[in-house]
């Protein structure tokens, strides 16, 4: 169990004091199923107690320096492999005032290239298509799908052209459990080093066996980091998402965090938050199933007396679940089948982890917009354990709100969009408050708010290398 440090003489300002409430890791200790060990370590150094300036969120200096020196060091996700099943399959990916055309050149390969034509600088895609070939719509200069020159219009007024020079430039693409990623940084470490230790938490998890099968866009009024960091910590749910209080343990969830690159939030759901108002095992229940979108039940599950309803619920999990993929989920522990397992990969990257439908969070600058960003929902769903049952896959287009829609308007979201909402409808506020302010400053908390603080001091280390040019 985790010890309970509360020392008066130090007042846990070296980040020693936790919740006094029952852990997360104390919660698995219980859990009816063995829990993998990488969920049950604990890994969380104290990074201070230092107030953030705010115009790490409010300034365009700030903001050019992010760009500048962190946006075009990173690995960043583009998109699934299922985006662009077949070749000559293309997407467009943007990310400030940067383009990029990843396709599958062949069976094998997928590439990406500086959506930037070499003659008057068009960019050649503007959105997901399909082409044997590249070619840019203002006079026709054309590239094969592996980058090589094709066709130069009136050739004989181009002689300056030389095709050997004059394929299309490449961006570093790489993937991982069926996500593809850019970077712009020839120089920078490898993927699979980058996102450690993701990949080993999330290779039992194999979302490269799933399917994407909702993606949800919408710009957001605020900085990347003020939306990014509403989904970074448990803390705000007492106050924005008090329906959810009944069966999420806020102020007990968990903070780990890796390297510079890595960190994660494990919220428990199943037994109320320590500030719930009095409720019992079928009511927790209930809220699980029928107050979140989680689980549509035609006859009402009800918890017998002596049990437990997080157990009840995470046998009803594997239950539905193994009905819908064909998979085995009977040994799998009840914060897999049930918990708020998020992950965050810097800067802007969300998988979470668990069995049932995974979702995905991206975050990043609307163009070179400081104070507006673009927030993305993804859903992965796991493929059918038989072959014969899967049915063929067709890209899903992006749902695109409207900046008078809500997230809630996305049907597809169920649930989910309402949580969404209330997030949504906190930010504004929260970047006018911060401009608003006298102090300065925010003052995080030492444990809660720790991968905050995590992500900005890795912010720091890399614009501290100075500028990069792709």
């Amino acid at each position: 169990m985790s010890e309970k440090i509360n020392d008066e003489e130090n007042n846990g300002i070296d980040g020693s004091v936790r919740s006094p409430y029952t852990s997360y890791t104390e919660y698995l200790e219980e859990d009816a199923k063995d829990v993998p060990d990488f969920l049950m370590e604990e890994s969380n150094e104290f990074l201070g107690s230092e107030d953030i300036p705010i115009d790490r969120y409010t300034s365009k200096e700030f903001f050019q320096k992010e760009a500048e020196s962190m946006w075009t060091r990173v690995w960043q996700f583009a998109c699934r492999v299922e985006d662009i099943p077949e070749v000559g399959d293309s997407l467009v990916y943007d990310i400030l005032d940067y383009s990029f055309i990843i396709v599958r050149s062949d069976k094998d390969t997928i590439k990406g290239y500086y959506n930037s034509c070499l003659h008057r600088g068009r960019k050649l895609k503007t959105e997901r298509g399909f082409g044997k070939d590249i070619e840019c719509p203002f006079h026709g200069f054309c590239w094969n799908l592996d980058g090589s020159l094709k066709h130069t219009p009136a050739p004989w007024d181009f002689p300056h052209v030389k095709a050997e020079e004059w394929n299309l430039p490449e961006v570093r693409v790489d993937t991982w459990q069926g996500f593809v990623f850019i970077n712009m940084d020839d120089n920078a470490i490898p993927l699979l080093e980058y996102l450690d230790p993701l990949p080993e938490h999330h290779e039992r998890w194999d979302l490269a066996d799933c399917k994407k099968v909702i993606h949800v866009s919408k710009v957001v009024p605020g900085n990347w980091k003020t939306v990014q960091e509403a989904f970074m910590e448990a803390f705000h749910a007492t106050k924005i998402h008090p329906e959810i209080l009944p069966f999420q343990a806020d102020e007990n969830s968990r903070y780990d965090h890796y390297g510079d690159h890595m960190n994660r939030n494990l919220a428990l759901v199943g037994k109320p938050g320590p500030h719930c108002w009095p409720v019992d095992e079928q009511e927790i229940l209930d809220t699980i199933f029928y107050g979140s979108g989680r689980v549509f039940d035609e006859d009402k599950t009800l918890v017998p007396d002596g049990q437990e309803a997080r157990k009840i619920a995470a046998e009803k999990m594997r239950e539905a679940f193994s009905a819908t993929d064909g998979h085995d989920y009977s040994d799998k522990s009840d914060a897999e089948m049930l918990d708020a397992l998020v992950y965050n990969v810097f800067p802007n990257f969300s998988p979470w982890g668990g069995f049932p439908r995974n979702l995905i969070y991206r975050f990043r600058p609307n163009g070179n917009r400081h104070d507006s960003a673009i927030m993305e929902a993804i859903f992965l769903q796991r493929n059918h354990k038989d072959p014969k049952k899967q049915e063929p896959y067709e890209p899903i287009p992006i749902h695109y709100l409207d900046e008078d829609q809500n997230w809630d308007d996305a049907e597809e979201l169920t649930g989910i969009g309402l949580i969404f909402d209330q997030d949504m409808s906190n930010i504004p506020e929260v970047e006018a408050g911060i401009r608003a302010s006298k102090k300065g400053k925010l003052t995080y908390a030492n444990y809660q708010e720790s991968r905050l603080r995590h992500f900005h001091k890795t912010i720091d280390k890399y614009i501290a290398k100075g500028p990069h040019k792709p």
